[in-house]
């Protein structure tokens, strides 16, 4: 009887305990790590220079939660989420300070600026839609991790090394913990209309904007800007027959799903091999 009143308000069914690898980037080179392609390196570098600032305000909103989850299982996960999202956010840190920001500066001032972004959300916008917000960032993530785990050829193929051991390692603890932020927004009182608001919000606020930004002067640098072919290979990888944006976006859509729950896709067994892989 206890367990199961323990796990009622938790839908996660993996214990969230992963080791955390050791990278060495300094192979890496920011405009063809990713098969030599531009377009598919820079659109992985945009999500690099992005999600650390997701991820570090994610764990300044949640930690202070963790008093008013009276289920011990929930708060345990969530104390476990934060800690992965911040091992996350220092490895993509390490790499964007290493070798991003040496090549284009101006991302750490788009991230600076960004950063002031999450602190006004912080600051002026309810509860209930600043969490809605995090909801939408992991199932974001999860729709990634979990085809880029099943056909991790289609997305990276010919990868430098340590960027594909970063990319796999970062998509495993996504997918272990998709739930978690769901979870605690539900057990606070959270329903169906902040949840879809916090998906418009981040799209329109946050990724849309800030993926356009970054690639924009990725391109112009490098000088794409005003080269088609370069645009119809990012199209291509987005929107091709086993494209990033292709392959995500059912699972993408079936977040605005009334009866949506993180877990209706099983993420096990791709966790489970990668847990075999590295052991």
């Amino acid at each position: 009887m206890h367990d199961q009143r323990e796990m009622r308000h938790s839908s996660t069914p993996v214990e969230l305990a992963f080791p955390t690898p050791r990278f060495d980037f300094s192979s890496c080179e920011p405009a063809s790590w990713n098969g030599g392609s531009a377009p598919r390196s820079h659109f992985w570098n945009t999500m690099s220079s992005l999600l650390p600032n997701i991820e570090f305000c994610a764990i300044r909103s949640l930690m202070p939660l963790v008093a008013q989850i009276h289920d011990p299982k929930l708060a345990r996960e969530v104390r476990q989420f934060c800690d992965q999202e911040a091992a996350h956010g220092t490895a993509h840190s390490h790499f964007n300070v290493e070798r991003l920001h040496r090549d284009y500066p101006a991302l750490a001032k788009i991230e600076a600026w960004e950063r002031g972004l999450f602190t006004f959300f912080a600051r002026r916008l309810p509860r209930s839609l600043f969490l809605a917000l995090f909801v939408a960032v992991e199932h974001w993530t999860a729709a990634f991790s979990q085809y880029g785990l099943e056909e991790p050829d289609a997305w990276f193929k010919d990868c430098d090394p340590a960027m594909f051991e970063l990319w796999e390692w970062h998509a495993v603890e996504e997918l272990a913990h998709k739930a978690v932020c769901y979870d605690v927004f539900r057990f606070l009182g959270g329903r169906y209309v902040a949840q879809v608001a916090g998906m418009v919000l981040l799209l329109g606020a946050v990724m849309l904007p800030g993926i356009a930004l970054r690639m924009t002067y990725l391109y112009w640098k490098d000088g794409l800007l005003f080269k088609p072919r370069a645009h119809l290979g990012f199209a291509a990888y987005l929107f091709g027959r086993r494209g990033v944006l292709t392959r995500t976006a059912l699972d993408f859509l079936h977040y605005f799903n009334p009866r949506y729950r993180p877990w209706d896709v099983d993420s096990l067994p791709l966790i489970r091999a990668w847990q075999a892989r590295t052991e």
